[in-house]
């Protein structure tokens, strides 16, 4: 017996094991985290799968790729499917056996064998599929969980998107503002020579220093937004401040808006309605709440336990079988079974939701987008007739028509349509953002990536 007893304890000791512990030093995570870079090995691998990299001139795409790999909310997400996935493989494990043992002694003293020993294998039946159930379930699970990993994917690129476009608009901002500031501060020379000489008022000389100090107060608010625009782009991306200083991000071209017609957006908006990632993972929701549905009718169908075992009974050998069934005398699975109709309703409501949320903000996004692009075509008028107008002016001042004060007014009119058009842009860019975000595929700039092929790509390897 006792061989035997050892023989066991070897076996169960062999299936053991062992897990190193991982400590956390906050110090050196933190530093490590400091540390990222967009030289990272990781990130030079992630850009020469698609072709991508090789100079310090960094694309949305690029920029988007480095994003993926870098950042820490990715990080979490990807570890949730992971955790998700290794959740699939217990959930399929069907239950061990048990040992359980009787040990007896018979305390009157006539008996001539006082032992009772007995040993019994308990089995446990589960009835109603109730593994299947339990595996279906935690697959729907990971697949929602990869799904919102998509959605992750997206958000990141969104964040990266906008900031990079806030980087180019803040550029040319800054551009108009230092020619601005120029020609305000000529225009002021130009009054203070002529209040010297008594040819200009005290009104006049008063309305150019004005002009020129909100000049230059506009400028330095803009520098500060660029900035700030260049640290939200880092931090998109994943990286410290001083990296995207080091390299160069390209510009979007600002000036290449795309057309989109009715038609286009309804062909995307009935293909987002089904393939959105919110909308999948919305739908992988419902298979949850439908297993629970399953799970809490096959409750209806009791486990059984089955325990074959062997007793030695004060000397007579015998074979025994123990049954272990569950009695429903204080209530059935009619209560579960209704609060998991319950819990599946409501997940029905949400998918609801997502779609119908999903169609108003596409074909809101689109009224938006179409109304902007009208508001930006009559800025860009406007800025093409003042620059008409001013190359006139430049031509009469060449001629003496005209003097240096009305050319330079002429010219800080055309600054101003300028930054008017420059407006009219960024709220044509915000529209599309808007409509992108909608349909979730890429519009403005054009883009090789697909976040769904990504999910994928990302996760390869990294399942348990």
């Amino acid at each position: 017996m006792g061989s035997v007893i050892g023989a066991g304890v070897l076996l169960a000791c062999s299936a053991c094991q062992h897990v190193e512990p991982a400590p956390i030093d906050a110090a050196a995570n933190a530093e490590r985290l400091v540390s990222r870079s967009l030289t990272d090995p990781a990130v030079s691998a992630a850009l020469a799968l698609h072709g991508a990299g090789g100079d310090d001139s960094w694309s949305l795409d690029e920029l988007t790729l480095a994003a993926w790999t870098l950042r820490t909310d990715l990080a979490v997400a990807r570890a949730e499917v992971a955790a998700a996935r290794a959740a699939t493989v217990v959930a399929a494990q069907r239950p061990n056996p048990r040992v359980s043992t009787t040990t007896e002694k018979v305390v009157d003293g006539g008996a001539a064998e006082p032992w009772v020993l007995g040993a019994a294998l308990a089995f446990d039946l589960e009835l109603g599929n109730k593994r299947e159930i339990r595996e279906q379930r935690a697959t729907a699970e990971a697949a929602g969980l990869e799904w919102a990993f998509g959605e992750e994917l997206w958000r990141a690129r969104a964040e990266v998107r906008a900031a990079l476009l806030d980087v180019a608009l803040g550029e040319r901002l800054t551009e108009i503002d230092r020619e601005e500031t120029q020609l305000t501060a000529d225009f002021l020379a130009w009054v203070e020579a002529r209040f010297a000489r008594g040819a200009a008022t005290t009104s006049e000389r008063l309305a150019a220093l004005q002009a020129a100090n909100e000049s230059a107060s506009r400028r330095a608010l803009d520098e500060t937004a660029l900035a700030t625009a260049l640290a939200t782009l880092a931090a998109a991306i994943g990286v410290p401040a001083q990296e995207v200083a080091r390299v160069h991000p390209e510009s979007p071209p600002l000036s290449e808006l795309p057309e989109i017609d009715r038609a286009s957006v309804d062909r995307a908006r009935d293909l987002a309605i089904v393939n959105r990632l919110d909308v999948r993972r919305a739908l992988a929701d419902y298979e949850v709440a439908e297993q629970d549905l399953r799970a809490a009718v096959s409750e209806q169908y009791p486990d059984l336990t089955l325990a074959p075992g062997y007793l030695v009974d004060q000397g007579d050998h015998k074979i025994t079988l123990a049954l272990d069934l569950p009695v429903p005398l204080f209530h059935g699975a009619k209560a579960s079974i209704q609060r998991a109709i319950a819990g599946r309703a409501v997940a029905a409501a949400k998918f609801d939701e997502v779609q119908a949320a999903a169609l108003a903000a596409i074909d809101v996004g689109f009224v938006r987008y179409e109304s902007s692009r009208g508001a930006l075509l009559a800025a860009e008028r406007a800025e093409l007739a003042a620059s008409d107008a001013e190359a006139t002016l430049a031509r009469r001042f060449a001629a003496g028509a005209a003097d240096r004060g009305e050319l330079l007014a002429g010219r800080i009119a055309v600054i101003g349509l300028k930054r008017a058009a420059l407006e009219a842009r960024r709220v044509s860019i915000e529209a599309a953002t808007a409509l992108e975000n909608g349909i979730q595929s890429p519009l403005f700039p054009a883009s090789s990536l697909e976040t769904s092929a990504a999910i994928g790509e990302l996760l390869v390897g990294r399942s348990p």
